[in-house]
């Protein structure tokens, strides 16, 4: 479990790099407004709205391997918003 607050001091950080989970499921609990979250889609970075109490899901690397590709794993990063 990770928890990602809002940072005091955002423009010393980088955020995360583009990867995709190797995990099948990883569930993201928005718990405040703070804005970061990208999503790779038709080869352009889409950002995430962030509805505070929600679930975000994103499909692993396992998943995409058992379903045999039926569920693609997401490529995504977090940027740090100033």
């Amino acid at each position: 479990m990770n928890y990602y607050p809002p940072c005091p001091e955002a423009r010393k950080v980088l955020g995360l790099a583009p990867h995709s989970d190797a995990t099948g499921l990883t569930l993201l609990v928005q718990v405040n407004e703070v804005q970061g979250l990208q999503i790779k889609k038709n080869s352009k970075w889409v950002p995430i709205k962030p509805i505070p109490g929600s679930i975000i899901v994103n499909v692993g690397d396992v998943l995409e391997i058992l379903s045999n590709g039926e569920y693609n794993s997401i490529e995504h990063k977090a940027v740090v918003d100033f």
